[in-house]
Parts: C-alpha cells; structure tokens; sequence
C-alpha cells in the first residue's frame, strides 16, 4: 500500500512541470504538500517504530531526519511567495528529500521490514496505515474546511 502511495508522490511531484502559471500552480503545491504531509505522518507512526524495531535506533534517526528536513521545507514553501525564487528553491529541495526517501524506504528498509514481519503482523500493518490515512486526511478535509470558512467573511469586505 505505502509503495503505491509513493510512486502517486513522485509522480505528483513530476506532474509539477505541466502546470502553468502561478494560481494553478499554487493549488497544485497545495496538494502535493497534502500528500507530502500524509505521507510523512504516515511514515512517523507506523514504519519509525518499525525501523528502530529491526534495524535499530541509527537507522531511525537518520530517517527521523529526512522527516523532520521534509516538515521544514513544507513549511518554508508555504511563507515564501509561490514562484519566488526562494519558493522555487524549497520546492526542489522537498522533491529530492522525498525522491531519496522513497528510494530508501523501497530499495533498503521494504525489503527488511517485510522479512521481519510475520504475515499477521504485515495484514495489521496494512490497515492502521490504511485507517491512519484516512483518518488524517478527514482531519486536514475539516482544518481546511473550518479555515476557509473563517477566511470567507474577510474575503467579502
């Protein structure tokens, strides 16, 4: 399943090339950086304990780190204006962050982990990560919802 979710990331981040001007290429960025986020929130709660589990406590915080770079360049996107050059910058920077995680987790820890897993104990994987998604992706729905609602009777004025 997470394998999957990966090649959509990459893929959202090559689908980038193709978006002109500045208004849809914001809203684009909007959604990657949601899938960025559900991928990365993903990852913390359920592969993290997973990875210091059988590979051990090094291996984990180099992947923290990647994480906690992702989270940061997310956020530097969203307070530079999009298309600046520091925009643009941040923007590279995420894809390559997240082109080498995904290559790690695919070509280096998917095939440990999977190998550490009994079969039970990967089908329980599946679905927390499954439930976990969606759950998150309900919350980001409302936070979205409740701040476009707050932000619309200032659009009026």
């Amino acid at each position: 399943m997470l394998s999957g979710k990966q090649r959509e990331l990459l893929a959202c981040f090559e689908s980038l090339d193709e978006v002109q001007g500045t208004e849809p290429l914001r809203e684009r960025v909007g959604e990657l950086l949601e899938e960025v986020r559900l991928h990365v929130r993903v990852t913390e709660r359920h592969l993290q304990p997973l990875v210091v589990r059988v590979e051990g406590h090094r291996r984990a915080l180099q992947e923290a780190e990647v994480l906690l770079t992702m989270h940061e360049l997310m956020a530097e996107l969203e307070a530079f204006p999009c298309g600046s050059l520091e925009w643009l910058a941040r923007l590279m920077a995420l894809e390559d962050a997240a082109v080498a995680h995904v290559r790690s987790l695919e070509l280096q820890l998917f095939p440990r982990l999977s190998e550490a897993l009994e079969d039970q104990e990967a089908v329980e994987l599946v679905r927390a990560m499954a439930a976990t998604r969606e759950a998150l992706w309900l919350e980001m729905r409302r936070a979205r919802s409740a701040f476009d609602d707050d932000a619309a009777p200032a659009c009026l004025v």
